[in-house]
């Protein structure tokens, strides 16, 4: 990153006073951590308000350090969670029963508050420029109107002034921001660790937003009013009656029975506070990362998706009581932050395997029926049912049905879906789209919003106001079916047809390659060489893939079928195809009514000549680092890896200075041992803000592999000679001498011209 997250020096060293932590033994690593927990537990149990005030700042820091420093690093203690049973080690198990909601620090924010004049300030010059810029633009409104901290001598804010509890939430989710000075592509921990820091985060949504009983019921209850401003401290104007940050929608439920709520702000309730606290923090910073960097973070992004799946759980199946009002409208009131957050990185994520990490959680939020004890089952919900109880939230969310699913198309577009996980990517995405009743709903929105009939007013109003306070005020909205994306669906569509023919024909080879084999002796197989090179892909995972694709071609149809009544020309979609390059009936299929609109879209707008498939095969990473396939060894792969990264660090500057000389030496090594310069390519989002990327190629220089060590085919070979070494004790003899033949071959090659020096300076796309 080239700028630091948090602007302030990190503190390393522990920020306790010296008073606090002096029972604690210096010497004692293993146990520092638990010693030091045990002393602020007794600390709080002892101390009185005064004292407890004056170490709360520095017990926050302790446990969530300041600037890059992690303190207690609470995502790298880790735990082992084996059919929901937790086995935790001694450290970890401290540091979560201090910290959950029914621990010690919560025991000393809850102490604190009870006087409303005990407040904590964050000032905007210990926080990163771009969430203090965020903050400072809430000035006025939202959750942050009534906390800022003034100037003595100005009306301008300085910071924020919050009480103990809101301290806390702050510090901790600022904390997952930090998650991002991790590998962000480390992705093959062990599904059954879970760290702290994410056991934390899901323990205070269950306890703060509870589906058993209401928020207003959280205990302990607090009798005493801690949203009081302080009397002393300056209030703007249009601030000073904003004692919470919930805004009324302008139709809730009551929409449907033609009860049009007006748009006011109302006073938070006592009885919940902390749980629209709990739900603002994590909303607010985690789903505004993008204001702080490109890079999306792997373990941030699965905090979030347990976040957006309970706040679906706490809106459908929470029991409530009449005082609250949060579970009514927390969804919709942190929609438009929610689709901000999967629109920005449905255009910036990486074009790797770990986007569907952001999948997952986008179709995760557009199905909140998933997460209804009445509609657990899409078949068993009617026509009628669905209308009456998933229209609002449609309407309110209309951009990440239409919008987001045309980015979606865009993205697989640019990418080999000729890929086991990428396929899955696809159905999976086609198949939430086929729901029976989703798509007519979302179209039957459209058709309303544009026609903009006088009956619908109430409902074109709530779609008017959540597109303006998602896009802004300039934006226009685009019908889901325009002509626009009509052709993009068609581009899309063909790459699945050709993807389908160029599976059926690698299903076939590979196929036939094991037939073969299989009826093959011991000696004809090591003996005889292999038929067809060896496939990216094992025979099921290539039966998958058909499957996949197949499954995606038909949901495609099935999705544009649903448009047929508004855009005729679209009937004859499924018609579609394209020529396989076998020439095979039975893995290709022909034009039909649409033969003469193909060659015409086929010929204006892609520009390509009919032509088979081209099987070359585009590396979009080094292929010595991809994961173990599947006649590879995975400890021989890691090996291969570390092996190659030694070798660079040392004799970088001798395998450069070989690929460029003229000698019989460099000749000889350039075709045995050093890897030729290769091209990889990446798709890279443009910056005119158009959406469209970019095919980036990129030259890797000369290298040492190892990476054919990691074969069973070659350990085979390997083991065969040296049987036949340890057997035959002359046969060392006729290897050497076949060794010192192949070196005398190479270098013969060299001399006539068949190993001239790499040169890769001017290697560029074709």
């Amino acid at each position: 990153m080239h700028s630091p997250l948090f602007c302030y020096p990190p503190v390393t060293s522990t920020t306790l006073s010296s008073t606090l932590l002096a029972s604690v033994d210096p010497n004692n690593s293993c146990y520092s951590l638990i010693e030091r927990i045990r002393v602020i537990t007794s600390y709080i149990d002892d101390a009185d308000e005064r004292d407890l005030y004056n170490i709360y700042v520095e017990i926050i820091f302790e446990i969530f350090g300041r600037g890059s420093d992690k303190g207690w690093a609470l995502d790298k203690l880790k735990t082992r969670i084996y059919d929901d049973q937790k086995y935790i080690c001694r450290e970890p198990d401290s540091v979560y029963h201090f910290l959950s909601s029914s621990g010690h620090i919560f025991k000393l924010c809850y102490k604190l508050l009870s006087n409303n004049l005990l407040k904590f300030n964050i000032y905007f010059s210990d926080l990163p420029i771009e969430l203090r810029q965020k903050i400072d633009k809430a000035f006025g409104q939202s959750y942050y109107g009534s906390r800022f901290l003034y100037h003595a001598d100005s009306n301008s804010p300085i910071g924020l002034n919050l009480n103990s509890f809101e301290y806390y939430m702050f510090h901790f989710a600022i904390y997952g921001l930090k998650l991002t000075f991790d590998d962000i592509y480390n992705d093959n921990n062990d599904s059954n660790q879970q760290s702290v820091y994410k056991l934390l985060c899901i323990e205070y949504l269950t306890f703060f937003l509870p589906l058993d009983n209401s928020a207003s019921m959280i205990l302990p209850q607090i009798q005493f009013n801690v949203l009081s401003p302080i009397s002393n401290q300056k209030q703007n104007t249009t601030t000073s009656k904003l004692l919470n940050f919930i805004k009324k929608d302008i139709a809730s439920n009551d929409l449907l029975t033609d009860k049009i709520l007006s748009s006011s702000w109302m006073l938070t309730s006592e009885a919940t506070w902390r749980s629209e606290v709990v739900a603002f923090f994590f909303a607010d910073i985690w789903l505004n990362y993008n204001l702080f960097t490109n890079v999306p973070c792997i373990d941030l992004t699965k905090l979030i998706r347990c976040f957006i799946k309970h706040l679906h759980l706490y809106s459908n199946c929470a029991k409530y009581l009449p005082v609250d009002n949060l579970k009514l409208i927390l969804m919709a009131r942190h929609g438009i932050q929610i689709y901000q957050y999967l629109s920005y990185y449905m255009v910036h994520w990486p074009q790797d395997f770990s986007f569907r990490l952001l999948l997952e959680n986008w179709l995760c939020y557009i199905q909140p029926w998933r997460y209804d004890e009445l509609s657990k089952q899409q078949c068993s919900i009617t026509d009628i049912e669905m209308n009456d109880r998933w229209r609002i939230f449609v309407i309110r969310n209309l951009l990440c049905y239409t919008r987001l699913f045309h980015l979606a198309i865009k993205r697989f577009i640019c990418i080999d879906v000729c890929s086991p996980r990428y396929s899955i990517m696809v159905y999976r995405m086609l198949k939430v789209f086929t729901h029976p009743y989703l798509l007519k709903m979302v179209l039957d929105i459209e058709h309303l919003y544009v026609s903009n009939q006088l009956q619908h007013k109430k409902w074109n109003t709530l779609l008017t106001e959540c597109l303006v306070e998602a896009e802004g005020p300039s934006f226009k909205y685009e019908l889901m079916f325009s002509e626009e994306r009509n052709h993009e669906y068609k581009l899309f569509y063909l790459k699945l047809q050709k993807s389908l023919d160029h599976v059926a024909v690698e299903l076939c080879r590979c196929q036939e390659d094991n037939v073969g084999r299989n009826n093959s002796s011991m000696l004809e197989l090591i003996l005889t060489p292999r038929k067809n090179k060896m496939s990216d892909y094992t025979l099921n995972e290539w039966t998958d893939i058909q499957t996949n694709l197949k499954s995606s071609v038909m949901f495609l149809e099935q999705i544009i079928n649903v448009n047929v009544t508004t855009t005729p020309m679209m009937a004859d979609f499924s018609a579609w195809s394209i020529s396989g390059v076998s020439g095979n009936n039975s893995t290709s299929s022909i034009f039909n009514k649409s033969h003469s609109l193909l060659q015409s879209f086929e010929r204006n707008t892609m520009n390509l000549p009919f032509r088979p498939v081209i099987h070359a095969k585009e590396w979009e990473i080094d292929p010595d680092y991809l994961d173990a396939l599947s006649y590879e060894n995975y400890f021989l792969v890691n090996l291969s890896k570390f092996l190659r990264n030694t070798v660079e660090l040392y004799c970088n500057s001798h395998i450069l200075h070989l690929s460029t000389t003229n000698s019989i030496l460099a000749g000889i090594l350039r075709q045995a041992l050093i890897r030729k310069p290769m091209k990889i390519f990446s798709y890279e989002p443009r910056n005119d803000g158009s959406g469209k990327r970019v095919r980036t190629p990129k030259i890797l220089p000369p290298t040492i592999s190892f990476r054919w060590m990691a074969s069973y085919f070659n350990l085979f070979w390997i083991l065969f000679l040296l049987i036949l070494t340890y057997v035959f004790n002359n046969i060392g003899f006729w290897i050497g001498v076949l060794f010192v033949l192949r070196i005398v071959y190479l270098s013969l090659k060299y001399l006539i011209g068949y190993a001239p020096p790499f040169k890769w300076d001017n290697n560029h796309e074709d």
